[in-house]
């Protein structure tokens, strides 16, 4: 087990809400479906990491409801964290 996996299963024991959480070498994302849940994410990372920030954005939904021409969209809030 990597440390990024270690650092993930952590992240995902601590009973906040998110969609996904990424880690890659020393940055960790995660995605929330609201701003309140990023900021409390933004909170407990940084007690051990940088925070970079939390933007809003745009992930695809999983069921498509029109054509391809114009995929169904959700809105996201990533928080970003770099551990120094």
């Amino acid at each position: 087990m990597t440390k990024q996996q270690q650092i993930k299963d952590t992240l995902t024991k601590t009973g906040l809400p998110f969609k996904e959480i990424d880690c890659y070498g020393r940055q960790i994302v995660v995605t929330s479906w609201c701003r309140e849940s990023s900021m409390k994410w933004a909170q407990l990372l940084a007690k051990f990491a940088t925070v970079r920030g939390i933007t809003e954005s745009v992930d695809y939904a999983k069921e498509n409801k029109n054509t391809v021409l114009r995929p169904t969209t959700v809105k996201v809030w990533r928080t970003f964290a770099a551990i120094l």
